[in-house]
């Protein structure tokens, strides 16, 4: 590694945010997932892409009424089906 590089540190903390057509992990299905890496202070230090997951439409008709709001508003849904 050069000076430039970043410097791998035992502290740092790998946050991963993931969007899903619900609450039960058994059953509802991840739709979207995001990463960032910040160092012990919380102070970001890198931020990874947010990827849509594909589902299938029959998927996504599962969602209850404030996941079908939610995500449809936020155009999520449309990024899942097209994906």
């Amino acid at each position: 590694m050069n000076d430039t590089e970043p410097q791998p540190a035992a502290n740092n903390l790998v946050w991963i945010d993931l969007e899903m057509t619900g609450l039960d992990s058994a059953r509802d299905h991840i739709i979207e997932i995001a990463s960032i890496v910040t160092d012990a202070h919380l102070n970001e230090i890198a931020e990874g892409p947010t990827l849509a997951v594909h589902q299938p439409k029959s998927v996504m008709d599962t969602m209850d009424e404030w996941n079908t709001r939610h995500h449809g508003d936020s155009g999520l849904t449309a990024r899942v089906l097209h994906s």
